[in-house]
């Protein structure tokens, strides 16, 4: 069984998520995520931020600065080195 399957059957089994066929392509499956694990998901993403800001109050004001630059500029390396899709607006240019 493909490992996306898998875990969607185990979030719809934890009622994370709904899965049904679309109406209009039967080989389509359509997911949709529970109120249940809308609100799950709000309290994971707060816990997150929590531990990023106990994490990030460790630097001071200028040290944050100097990470965030050095993180922006590790985003630009990395987005040059992907492959561009046919037809982007960035081909086009």
């Amino acid at each position: 069984m493909p490992t996306a399957t898998r875990m969607l059957k185990q979030l719809e089994g934890k009622s994370v998520v709904t899965r049904r066929r679309s109406p209009h392509d039967e080989r389509q499956v359509l997911i949709r995520l529970t109120q249940e694990g809308a609100e799950h998901l709000a309290v994971m993403r707060a816990r997150l931020r929590a531990r990023q800001y106990a994490a990030l109050s460790q630097f001071t004001p200028q040290e944050q600065h100097v990470l965030a630059a050095q993180l922006h500029r590790l985003a630009g390396l990395i987005n040059e080195t992907l492959p561009r899709a046919a037809g982007s607006a960035a081909d086009e240019g």
